[in-house]
């Protein structure tokens, strides 16, 4: 058995993995030098589709940011099908 106090740090101060890797990619990114960090932040924009589905059947998909949650740059803001 494990000490009271041992395990990730991460989880002491209250974050998730994925949360603290964002953390420390955000932080990366923000000390990086141009070039780089031009080129970096260019990719740290992520987004997903995304489709309701209703009897089985997938309704119209739309591109979602995943920082904002709202309609990203892939779409436009429109939606489409597929």
């Amino acid at each position: 058995m494990s000490a009271a106090g041992t395990g990730p740090f991460y989880r002491a101060a209250g974050m998730t993995y994925l949360r603290y890797a964002n953390l420390s990619a955000d932080y990366l990114r923000n000390v990086l030098k141009e070039p780089f960090k031009a080129k970096a932040m260019i990719r740290q924009v992520i987004s997903y589709r995304s489709a309701p589905y209703a009897d089985g059947k997938a309704g119209a998909s739309t591109v979602v940011d995943l920082k904002t949650g709202m309609p990203g740059k892939g779409s436009g803001g429109v939606t489409a099908s597929e």
